[in-house]
């Protein structure tokens, strides 16, 4: 049959790995949904996919495409989501610091006045650098000279 171990550890930790990129993915994309208000958009879907099907039972596949999309025929669960949409906007906070309202990077001004300078700056201190040599004068002066031997 062959000589497979019952456990194959290299196989495990790249499985882990590939699972936990997965989840973690998964997980920032849920984040970033929700953050944008995209919660809102996907229970808007399935609330849209109950009343297709609901319509298309007694009705033509056209018309009950133009029921469900049409805002006019809202169900009770697209109530609920329009309720909950205006609800939200009426906790958010009416106005936000912009920045270009001067108060915003007035602060940020005044704190980096604050800073000490940095010492390359202040000329306290010089930092100077040789210039490098370039790989071919490197090698035209020959080796280094060794350090000259302890007596002997």
């Amino acid at each position: 049959m062959g000589n497979f171990p019952l456990t194959n550890e290299p196989l495990l930790t790249i499985v882990a790995a590939v699972v936990k990129r997965y989840l973690q993915s998964l997980l920032c994309l849920i984040a970033a949904l929700h953050l944008v208000g995209g919660h809102w958009g996907v229970m808007q879907m399935v609330a849209w996919a109950q009343m297709l099907r609901d319509y298309s039972q007694d009705r033509s596949l056209v018309e009950a495409v133009l029921n469900t999309l049409d805002g006019e025929h809202p169900c009770p669960m697209c109530l609920k989501i329009k309720a909950g949409r205006v609800q939200e906007e009426k906790q958010r906070p009416t106005s936000l610091p912009k920045a270009d309202q001067p108060g915003s990077w007035l602060m940020a001004s005044a704190v980096a006045l604050d800073l000490p300078e940095p010492p390359w700056i202040c000329g306290e201190v010089s930092m100077g650098f040789s210039a490098p040599r370039s790989f071919f004068a490197q090698h035209i002066d020959g080796p280094a000279t060794p350090p000259p031997r302890g007596g002997a």
